[in-house]
């Protein structure tokens, strides 16, 4: 299966065409413009450096949350478009379980006995984030938006954690400091690493795609936002 693969949930975004899982080429953007100016250039350049055009392709794979609402909505929308002219069908990926499936366990503790938390900052100490098995990235905390005192709570309420089945954590993602700041709050004795500059590469969100290819139609893409806007958060409280 040939899937153009995209992400534009969080400050940087990406696009690539990946067969089967392997990469034929992808591209990452870190410029300081909106999603909105520098998304659809991406995935020309992609789709140009591939010698491939959208018929070519079975299908696209997009990050529908959580992360940014209006990156989200910015990468939905655009893949919606892409799909429907070209008659292709598409892939919802989670943003979190892409973040975790574009980092690697570079540590001496093996896979099995490590706990991989992918987090994204949310701001005013929340986190979008998940907590699975490294080696198996089944969730053993489902994806949500989270406080990251409350977060820390649950983790260390996980039985594998209790136990010592995963005597390791590895909190990925730019909600890495964020949760650094709460495991020293709550003076936690695990064994903790922080990768705060970890980011959603190409290759996590084809990983994720492949291994949960569920091609749907373009009009039932929707976002995943684990949360209200800050919009609709004001909006409640007049």
């Amino acid at each position: 299966m040939r899937l153009l693969v995209c992400d534009t949930s969080n400050t940087n975004c990406s696009a690539g065409v990946f067969e089967d899982g392997k990469a034929i080429c992808y591209e990452l953007s870190f410029e300081k413009l909106t999603h909105s100016e520098t998304f659809m250039p991406l995935v020309h350049k992609v789709m140009t450096k591939a010698k491939m055009k959208h018929e070519d392709l079975d299908g696209y794979a997009v990050t529908a949350g959580p992360g940014s609402f209006t990156g989200i909505r910015i990468g939905i929308s655009a893949v919606k478009g892409m799909a429907l002219a070209s008659g292709k069908k598409c892939i919802a990926v989670s943003s979190t379980e892409a973040l975790a499936r574009s980092c690697e366990n570079a540590t001496m503790t093996p896979k099995s006995e490590t706990l991989i938390v992918p987090a994204i900052d949310a701001r005013n100490n929340r986190v979008f984030a998940q907590a699975a098995e490294d080696d198996t990235l089944k969730p053993l905390l489902l994806e949500n938006a989270y406080d990251a005192d409350d977060l820390v709570k649950r983790i260390e309420k996980i039985p594998e954690i209790i136990y010592g089945a995963r005597r390791q954590i590895i909190v990925v993602g730019s909600g890495a400091t964020v949760m650094k700041k709460a495991f020293e709050k709550a003076e936690s004795k695990l064994n903790i690493y922080y990768a705060p500059g970890a980011a959603i590469m190409p290759k996590g969100v084809a990983l994720a795609a492949f291994a949960n290819p569920e091609l749907i139609d373009a009009r039932d893409l929707k976002a995943s936002y684990c949360a209200v806007s800050q919009a609709e958060r004001l909006k409640k409280n007049d």
